[in-house]
């Protein structure tokens, strides 16, 4: 399910005594471990819920501006996240366990801990970035930008 930016489901206020997981999903192994690791933790919570979130890279306006409407770039994004967060959710399906998904169009690590916040969520977790360590010095990772930001705890899985 695709939600607009502010939509917030009553069951997912804060409160409700359930604890509630976000979980970034990009595709790649990391995340399908990010996706497992946070189903094992709901097991062991008993009562918890998933929240798949995929960050879609914003499209720079002269790339596209002459070739497709603002609409179309929109479903671009929505498609593009939906097939990324089709396994993940299958996944959280077939263990059974409460969950959304959500795609957010912007920078990745601001996009994850404004969902984060906006949803009352009680944890991120995520993947490990599969660039590399010297891609991640010099250009800094997701995962420690979003551990900077967050007031919430989050787990980076490899």
């Amino acid at each position: 399910m695709v939600r607009a930016a502010g939509a917030r489901p009553a069951a997912w206020r804060t409160g409700d005594g359930v604890y509630t997981m976000l979980v970034a999903v990009d595709g790649s192994e990391h995340a399908e471990n990010a996706v497992r690791y946070a189903l094992d933790m709901a097991r062991r919570l008993g009562e918890a819920r998933i929240l798949l979130l995929n960050v879609q890279p914003p499209a720079m306006s002269g790339e596209v501006s002459n070739l497709l409407t603002a609409e179309e770039v929109m479903d671009q994004h929505t498609e593009a996240g939906r097939r990324v967060l089709e396994s993940a959710q299958a996944l959280v399906d077939q263990a059974g366990v409460a969950n959304d998904t959500e795609i957010a169009i912007g920078r990745p690590a601001e996009s994850i801990v404004e969902c984060a916040h906006r949803r009352g969520c009680d944890a991120i977790v995520m993947g490990a970035s599969s660039h590399g360590r010297v891609h991640s010095l010099v250009l800094g990772s997701v995962a420690s930008k979003v551990a900077h930001m967050a007031e919430v705890p989050v787990t980076v899985v490899k």
